[in-house]
């Protein structure tokens, strides 16, 4: 884990409602699935890079481009009966400052997180509405 990763904890799923239900609102919010892996008591759902538009500040920081990549998570949690997980996003942002090719780590932009926040309150409501339902 770096310093500059954005983590928000998003709730509580069953594993299908997790890989099911993250599918469908990611491509509802037009992020695209780079793939996804089922670890056993762990399924994990990364992101293709998304490249927004420059805040501000990282204008004015000469960043001349920046690219997140939004990682899903849920790790198995201990009890009986239905295995429940717990489920996060994690954002890895990466900056290019201007006469260099290289990607650096930077801190997740304000919009970034805004639009994180806006995608784990849409799942948490999903996943939240489907275990009432249960």
């Amino acid at each position: 884990m770096t310093m500059t990763e954005y983590r928000i904890t998003i709730g509580t799923a069953t594993l299908d409602d997790f890989l099911v239900i993250s599918n469908k609102i990611l491509n509802r919010q037009r992020i695209v699935i780079d793939r996804t892996e089922d670890r056993g008591m762990s399924a994990v759902i990364e992101c293709k890079y998304e490249y927004p538009e420059l805040s501000n500040e990282e204008a004015l920081q000469d960043i001349k481009e920046i690219k997140y990549q939004l990682i899903l998570e849920a790790r198995a949690k201990g009890g009986t009966g239905v295995r429940m997980y717990s489920v996060r996003g994690t954002v890895r942002s990466y900056g290019r400052f201007g006469g260099s090719e290289e990607w650096v780590d930077i801190p997740a932009n304000e919009n970034t997180k805004r639009r994180i926040k806006l995608l784990a309150n849409e799942l948490k409501t999903e996943f939240e509405s489907k275990i009432r339902a249960f």
